[in-house]
């Protein structure tokens, strides 16, 4: 029977947040042989990647400069978040990884925070964005669409059709099949319409399970770790992507990355009056203070990757031969602590929180 030595942690601190001081400690997933690199892009390579992408999306008009939303564009450092879960990928080869998130980040705060991107004061329906991301999908298949009807009136419109036409090319160059890749932007479109239209209920909150099981597409991870099996040539058969572990690895993976972030936004989300994080569904909910909770969820996120290690030495187990499978939970690992490592970077939610204090990825995850 195997044992589980202690896992290596990062303490951080968030500060305090409506009254509660945030600290605590993250394990991470620390399994032999699998993961863990410091990044191959250095520093600098990583902050010309960054200049690059800026660069880029000014080019594409997905963001101008003068304007309020350049500056947190800019903020996000994709170019990092590229280098922190893609750790032994050099930055040249994630390009398109990068202009994706480029994309996603833009179209969420396109929607959800009306202060960025979009003046208006009013959601949009479900109906109204499946138009605009049924366009969306019809690029990703390699078609220019035409842009009519109230798709028109969408911001950024021409530019994200041009920046997925750029990504599915890009892709292609990879010489790796892209249909499990479509396959899950097509449910991140659906399940993101779902989850910004309910907005448009007044009054109505998620329950807990609504609001994980959308988030299981809308926060991104899914679509992640399906482009980089394409850049690191992965390729996982039907067949083992069936297995119940490795559908149970990305599924804890997946919700270890959208706890993270919702550890990591709180400060900003209660600032601005939002209410898509665990903390915030039920506001009635007298019966513990934010930081029993947050502790709470502390205990929650170690015991996933607690998980994730014990999935991936059964896997390491029953299929020592494997090497895509083995390969494939070794890009799970370094995506789960790498998007930690990312918010040491990451000043995206600006004003609204103070950088982050992460001690203990230094020697491991990245250089600070």
């Amino acid at each position: 029977m195997q044992s589980l030595s202690p896992s290596p942690a990062v303490e951080f601190d968030l500060g305090t947040v409506s009254r509660a001081r945030l600290q605590g400690r993250l394990n991470l997933v620390d399994v032999a042989g699998h993961g863990w690199p410091r990044p191959v892009a250095t520093p600098e390579e990583i902050a010309q990647a960054e200049q690059e992408c800026i660069a880029w999306a000014v080019k594409t008009g997905l963001v101008r400069k003068g304007e309020p939303y350049f500056h947190k564009f800019c903020q996000s450092r994709l170019a990092a978040l590229a280098a922190c879960t893609l750790p032994d990928v050099l930055l040249r080869r994630s390009v398109w990884f990068i202009q994706l998130q480029a994309f996603i980040f833009t179209l969420d705060d396109a929607l959800d925070n009306l202060i960025d991107v979009r003046a208006e004061s009013h959601y949009l329906s479900y109906g109204q964005l499946q138009e605009v991301f049924g366009l969306f999908m019809r690029c990703l298949m390699g078609e220019r669409p035409r842009v009519e009807g109230h798709a028109a009136d969408f911001p950024l419109i021409e530019p994200f059709l041009e920046v997925l036409l750029e990504v599915r090319q890009r892709a292609l160059e990879s010489g790796m099949e892209l249909s499990w890749f479509i396959a899950s932007m097509a449910q991140y479109f659906e399940a993101l319409a779902w989850e910004h239209g309910a907005h448009t209920d007044a009054g109505y909150s998620p329950s807990l399970s609504t609001y994980m099981h959308n988030r299981e597409q809308t926060i991104s991870y899914v679509q992640s770790i399906e482009s980089f099996l394409i850049i690191q040539g992965v390729s996982l058969s039907p067949m083992r992507r069936q297995l119940h572990p490795v559908k149970l690895l990305l599924t804890n993976a997946c919700r270890h990355v959208i706890l993270i972030n919702d550890v990591f936004s709180l400060a900003k989300e209660i600032a601005c009056g939002e209410l898509d994080n665990v903390f915030l569904l039920d506001q009635g909910n007298e019966r513990s203070s934010l930081s029993q909770r947050f502790h709470t969820l502390l205990d929650q996120l170690n015991s996933l990757a607690a998980d994730i290690t014990h999935i991936t030495l059964k896997l390491e187990e029953s299929f020592p031969e494997d090497g895509d499978l083995l390969a494939y939970a070794t890009t799970i690992i370094d995506s789960v602590n790498g998007h930690i490592a990312w918010y040491a970077k990451s000043r995206r939610y600006g004003r609204f929180v103070r950088p982050p204090t992460l001690m203990g990825l230094e020697a491991k995850v990245i250089g600070q």
